[in-house]
């Protein structure tokens, strides 16, 4: 009896150790990849300067649309069709939100809709702890590629690529995205150069600039 006892005993306190043992690597894993998640925090992906409420020019030229919230971005180029998430203003930061997911994009309430005169200002997401997000691609495409907002009001903004830049992020180009121009403009941002694991940050923002060269109509499917 005494050996019986002391084999259930052996094998009870072996059986625990191995549960602890498991137990222990599960925790560990849940913490790894929470750790993951917040190095690619979407509150922190964008560390973008504080914006300006945008004036727009009292003499704009070029086509002109009214104003109308965008309800997908395609790029043909990249082959992307985004939808739009809720409108972005300021955070407890002045500054500029991003969306909440990685999947869409979200447009600066504070300025233009695009198509209208002024730098209507669109944010996304370049990757996420799962892989590329929705503007991964955006750092191929050049200048002269073509940009389509379609519109809530079921019209079609065209816009045409004019520049391309890669800044530090501690040298965001207020100024120049933001500031007043006179026709209607167009300014995508991203993420990009190299990610600080320290900082939880990029070290570049990419901003395609664009300009309305034409409008037409959704097309029924």
């Amino acid at each position: 009896m005494t050996n019986t006892a002391t084999l259930i005993k052996e094998k009870v306190i072996t059986t625990l150790r191995r549960h602890h043992v498991v137990a222990t690597a599960v925790v560990f894993v849940v913490v790894l990849l929470l750790g993951l998640a917040l190095m690619y925090s979407p509150r922190l992906h964008h560390k973008v300067a504080e914006a300006p409420t945008v004036a727009t020019s009292t003499a704009p030229v070029g086509p002109l649309m009214a104003k109308s919230l965008p309800v997908r971005l395609k790029i043909p180029k990249i082959h992307l069709d985004a939808p739009f998430s809720a409108p972005l203003g300021l955070d407890a930061n002045k500054q500029v939100e991003v969306p909440t997911d990685y999947v869409s994009v979200g447009y600066y309430k504070f300025g233009p809709t695009p198509g209208e005169p002024g730098p209507a200002v669109i944010l996304g997401h370049v990757d996420s702890y799962k892989g590329p997000a929705v503007l991964f691609s955006l750092g191929q495409i050049k200048e002269g590629d073509e940009i389509q907002i379609e519109r809530a009001d079921g019209s079609v903004a065209h816009f045409a690529v004019t520049e391309m830049t890669r800044q530090p992020q501690d040298e965001f180009p207020t100024k120049k995205v933001y500031s007043d121009i006179n026709f209607a403009g167009l300014r995508v941002i991203t993420c990009t150069g190299v990610y600080d694991h320290g900082s939880l940050r990029y070290s570049h923002n990419l901003v395609v600039y664009a300009k309305l060269v034409s409008t037409s109509t959704v097309e029924k499917k």
